[in-house]
């Protein structure tokens, strides 16, 4: 009897222990999946899917689990691990996990719409269809072929298949440029191109689409005759980005110059520095060197690289050959802005809009793909400039335009 009476109490003691663990691990899992939500949503503007959501709440109770495993060799109570009892538990606290991620997924969606203004839209189904027919929203279809944005690497190709013909959905009562704008941030945010622009007909449709990826590295921002080379040795501490520099060896007594350039980056020990490409080869593999300032003063050039990688913009080198169709055409009329004019090794920066442009000119041009695009049609003076008349454009250096500011969030995401 007494016996019987032991088995029941530690058979309660073991459900209650059970309950409360369980109870204890679902709500843990809760508060990782109402975390997560949250945080999508607050970044993307979407609503992130379930099931990520739940298997990322119930990841944290299971890893707890792992840890109590390895260190006690059990995860409840003194029930073995290859005990039913154990396998009990574990399957409670999964159902009891998922189901409570759930809520905390709906929770916490619910909380980010709330705290930054989203107004979430069901895209699919009668409601959507009722919306739009009210004049609230508007489907916007993409253009069977997607083209390649002038100035920018092009994109994956999956990335295309995947937008070609694909239907958006926007709010209603936006003007041409307005939806626009919102097609092509919503564009470059949510698939991560670098540069999308859209050309809309009267009646909102998309009648063209070009993209353009992301460019990186430091190539595109090398003049000419220039390159990168990252050395291992010490530097001044008041060396910074943008900075003349001179590299010597560190032989002690015996130190000699090796080159002179410009500091671009540096991580610990490691200096990346531009220098002529005559002095690439000075330096030797395995060699570590010592960095000291130069007494100039460091140019805008850096700055200058920084602000064109930001911008929707590119620039593009563009020869004027005889007989083309910019030959005696003025430096304003050009589309985009000319930088600098490259004449026969006179460099004229920022030259007047009235300055003509004469044949052999290499000139640099700031403009968007759009405007670079038209020197392929331009029709300046009965010619029209392409492979047989002499406009040869050769693309540089561009970053893609962050996202729009929190203001810019709406229901068209």
């Amino acid at each position: 009897m007494l016996s019987t009476l032991a088995a029941i109490g530690t058979t309660l003691e073991w459900t209650r222990t059970a309950l409360l663990g369980i109870l204890g691990y679902g709500l843990l899992a809760g508060v990782g999946a109402l975390a997560l939500a949250f945080a999508y949503r607050a970044s993307t503007v979407r609503q992130l899917p379930a099931g990520p959501a739940a298997l990322a709440g119930l990841a944290l109770p299971t890893g707890a689990l792992a840890i109590e495993a390895v260190r006690h060799g059990r995860v409840i109570a003194d029930s073995p691990l290859g005990h039913y009892t154990t396998g009990s538990y574990l399957l409670g606290m999964m159902v009891v996990g998922t189901a409570v991620a759930a809520v905390g997924h709906r929770l916490g969606d619910h909380l980010a719409c709330g705290a930054y203004g989203i107004t979430p839209i069901d895209a699919r189904g009668p409601v959507a269809d009722l919306v739009e027919s009210a004049g609230l929203s508007a489907t916007v279809p993409l253009p069977d072929s997607i083209d390649d944005a002038e100035g920018y690497p092009p994109v994956d190709e999956a990335v295309k298949r995947e937008l070609e013909s694909r239907e958006l959905r926007f709010p209603g009562g936006l003007s041409i440029s307005e939806r626009r704008t919102r097609l092509d941030r919503r564009l470059e945010a949510d698939y991560d191109v670098g540069y999308a622009r859209a050309e809309l007909g009267e009646d909102g449709s998309v009648t063209a689409l070009a993209l353009g990826d992301r460019r990186t590295g430091l190539s595109p921002t090398l003049g000419p005759d220039r390159v990168a080379v990252a050395v291992a040795g010490d530097r001044s501490a008041q060396a910074s980005t943008g900075d003349p520099v001179t590299v010597w060896t560190a032989d002690g007594d015996s130190s000699r110059l090796v080159a002179t350039g410009i500091l671009r980056s540096s991580a610990g020990s490691v200096t990346t520095l531009v220098v002529d490409a005559d002095d690439a080869d000075a330096f030797e593999p395995g060699s570590r060197y010592r960095l000291t300032i130069r007494p100039e003063t460091p140019s805008g050039a850096d700055g200058l690289c920084a602000a064109i990688r930001t911008a929707d913009e590119t620039v593009a080198s563009i020869t004027v050959e005889d007989g083309g169709s910019l030959e005696g055409e003025f430096a304003g009329w050009v589309p985009g802005t000319v930088l600098v004019i490259d004449r026969a090794g006179e460099v004229i920066p920022l030259p007047a809009e009235n300055e003509p442009l004469a044949a052999g000119d290499t000139i640099y041009v700031f403009g968007t793909p759009g405007d670079l695009e038209t020197f392929e049609t331009l029709d300046v003076g009965g010619g029209s400039p392409g492979a047989d008349d002499g406009v040869d454009a050769e693309m540089a250096t561009r970053r893609p335009q962050s996202p729009g500011s929190a203001a810019d969030r709406s229901s068209d995401r």
